[in-house]
């Protein structure tokens, strides 16, 4: 469960490193439709990223909801809510990115350019804002984390302030392009509690140590004979 939050990560990190240099939605038509037919393939791979990615990610959500002894409580149905709504948007913007490849592919600028222009900044990126603007999932995880002793308390403070950060930030993000650019900052610290998370979860959980085996009587020897009952 551990290794789903570092796979987690390790694909989020990825899809916004890949491909590099991607030009802004403020670019000529002409531009972005030659970096797609540049980079067709890692393109697509990066869509990959994002719309598989963030499975393994809230799997370690409900992994934690699980170990915490959370799923039929309050806090745990929170949970699973905001790790549907986070897979819903994550095709989503998927498949914004695929459109502007085969548009391109296709010969259709029009519609490549108003599918990159939904996907990418600073000036419009539709839907990295609802992203934002998102049920926090790490608010009802570190809710569920302070209901248990699953680990200690420093980690269930942290989420709910980071998901209370998350809902003032994807607020601020809709009328302020610096809050929007500055939302990447929250990205890093929350992908950071997710490593430290999932390192504690692998470094406390040991396997529990199986029972001794129940201690059988000694065999008696061949040819002896048990003892007398005494007299009644």
């Amino acid at each position: 469960m551990a290794l789903s939050g570092l796979a987690g990560v390790a694909m989020l990190i990825a899809h916004f490193q890949i491909p590099a240099h991607v030009p802004g939605d403020d670019s000529p038509p002409a531009t972005i439709t030659q970096f797609v037919l540049h980079h067709h393939a890692a393109v697509l791979a990066t869509a990959w990223l994002q719309g598989f990615g963030p499975f393994p990610y809230v799997l370690f959500a409900l992994g934690v909801v699980y170990l915490a002894g959370a799923m039929t409580r309050l806090a745990g149905w929170v949970t699973l809510l905001a790790s549907a709504v986070i897979l819903t948007l994550s095709l989503i913007d998927a498949a914004f990115t695929i459109s502007a490849v085969e548009a391109v592919t296709h010969g259709h600028p029009a519609t490549a350019s108003v599918s990159f222009d939904l996907i990418d900044g600073p000036g419009n990126d539709a839907v990295g804002r609802v992203f934002l603007i998102a049920p926090p999932l790490l608010l009802p995880l570190g809710a569920v984390l302070l209901g248990s002793r699953l680990l200690p308390r420093a980690f269930g403070y942290t989420a709910v302030a980071f998901g209370a950060a998350s809902i003032i930030m994807g607020l601020a993000a809709l009328f302020s392009a610096t809050a929007f650019s500055l939302a990447i900052i929250l990205i890093i610290a929350e992908s950071t509690w997710v490593l430290a998370t999932a390192g504690t979860l692998m470094i406390t959980s040991k396997p529990a140590p199986s029972p001794p085996a129940p201690s059988q009587p000694p065999p008696q020897a061949v040819g002896s004979r048990p003892s007398a009952s005494p007299p009644q």
